[in-house]
């Protein structure tokens, strides 16, 4: 898969939204949800409808199944019901709570995190699919994490760095930077690394984009000099 270029990741709707700040580009009052928006939270409740009727006719045995294909059947219609939820409540938010906020740093970070709690909340829903017996599913995810952490520092590393730059905010989406021999526009702050949009360098005089898109480890905030 090819990496993006500078005008790709500039036309995400979520990156130019955060690049509003920066070109003076108003944004209207009055948050609406648009066609899209719509289009999921109907289809989000005609899923919870499925599942209702679906469950309803297991319970009343119109649906003939075994008492263990009822067991799985049971788990997967909860599951699917919760991660539907999950997924409307946090859509509900980002169009109409996050979509308030006027500062374009805080709304951005906001969504980050919101965007992790749905992923970690889908997960532990997925968990207690497959995991009946919550306590062998601690005890197998304790063994994993190590296993995983040992081999996952650098991503570690890079992902408590993503959370200092929320809370402290060294930089944000729009700020012209210059982190080592890097100067550039902070065009994505992702959960692992941070992308610039390059101005200036040794091939460019003046103060001048290259064109170019300069991709870092979050890691490397905590050991280098921020110009901001």
């Amino acid at each position: 898969m090819m990496a993006e270029t500078a005008e790709e990741i500039s036309r995400r709707p979520e990156i130019r939204k955060e690049l509003q700040r920066a070109t003076g580009e108003k944004r209207p009052e009055k948050v609406r949800a648009h066609g899209r928006d719509k289009f999921w939270f109907v289809a989000h409740a005609l899923i919870l409808a499925g599942c209702a009727v679906i469950y309803w006719l297991l319970s009343v045995k119109l649906i003939p199944l075994p008492q263990t294909g009822m067991n799985i059947a049971d788990r997967l219609l909860r599951g699917t019901a919760l991660t539907v939820i999950v997924l409307a409540i946090a859509r509900a938010i980002s169009v109409y709570a996050l979509a308030r906020i006027e500062d374009s740093s805080t709304r951005f970070t906001l969504q980050r995190v919101m965007h992790l709690v749905v992923a970690l909340a889908i997960a532990v829903i997925v968990i207690s699919i497959i995991f009946v017996n919550w306590y062998g599913a601690v005890a197998t995810l304790g063994i994993g994490s190590i296993i995983i952490g040992l081999a996952v520092q650098t991503p570690m590393k890079s992902f408590i760095a993503w959370i200092y730059i929320l809370v402290r905010q060294p930089f944000r989406v729009g700020d012209r930077i210059q982190i080592g021999d890097a100067t550039g526009d902070v065009i994505d702050v992702s959960y692992l690394d941070t992308t610039l949009w390059e101005f200036g360098g040794k091939y460019i005089s003046g103060d001048h984009p290259s064109g170019r898109l300069i991709k870092f480890p979050n890691e490397k905030v905590l050991d280098e000099l921020i110009y901001n």
